[in-house]
């Protein structure tokens, strides 16, 4: 895809292949889970917690991304499921990334988001990472569970040093989220840039971060494995 032609293709004109799920996914679009599930007891990540792809079930009309919950989440730790891609060649310009977006039964925030970056950045935010307070991503998010589509739009000025813009769809906690016809263009300084951010509590994710490095350290010394290499 020429990205340097500008994103302003809907999902509907992407080839469609089979996510980890099982759900169709669009071509050029990844997607990333974090979930501190309740049957997990460890408190560890798990990729289980949450279902990504074109939502099969609605027929006629523009397709539509879904990113669902589909295990219980523990309520105090951050989760988080998105789809994303990475764009080149926009550094020093004002973009828009846009699109109909609606929620329901959601716990937490649902939108859309841009963040600076190669991949997945919104990972160092869930995960609570050094420094993860001057990285997030900025964000438009819809009624948590109203289930009406609205336009949504998120505005980020790309410094001049930038090679990598991420842009995405996601879902933070439980509850499910749809996004449709989706756009991406450069916009000119009369449009104001976005000054929300994705709503992760990137506080509360720094704490289970700094706690589970202190649960590292205290594991006994380990040997070397396969030294032998066989």
């Amino acid at each position: 895809m020429n990205f340097r032609s500008l994103l302003i293709v809907p999902l509907a004109a992407l080839v469609l292949s089979a996510g980890a799920t099982g759900l169709p996914m669009p071509d050029g679009w990844m997607t990333a889970r974090y979930a501190t599930l309740l049957n997990v007891p460890t408190g560890g990540y798990s990729g289980d917690g949450y279902e990504i792809g074109i939502d099969t079930s609605i027929s006629g009309g523009l397709p539509s991304l879904t990113i669902r919950s589909i295990a219980p989440l523990k309520k105090d730790l951050p989760a988080v499921g998105h789809a994303y891609q990475t764009v080149t060649g926009y550094a020093g310009q004002r973009v828009r990334f846009s699109g109909q977006v609606r929620a329901e039964a959601a716990s937490a925030w649902a939108g859309l988001y841009l963040g600076l970056g190669e991949n997945d950045v919104l990972m160092p935010v869930t995960m609570g990472q050094a420094g993860v307070e001057k990285k997030l991503p900025a964000g438009a998010a819809v009624p948590a569970a109203d289930g009406v589509w609205r336009e949504v739009s998120v505005v980020m000025d790309v410094p001049a040093d930038a090679p990598f813009l991420t842009l995405g769809a996601a879902q933070v906690g439980e509850g499910q989220v749809w996004v449709r016809d989706l756009k991406f263009e450069v916009v000119g300084p009369e449009v104001p840039p976005t000054t929300a951010t994705v709503g992760i509590d990137w506080a509360q994710a720094r704490r289970f971060h700094a706690q589970a490095r202190e649960n590292i350290a205290r594991i006994s010394p380990q040997p070397l494995r396969n030294a032998a290499l066989d």
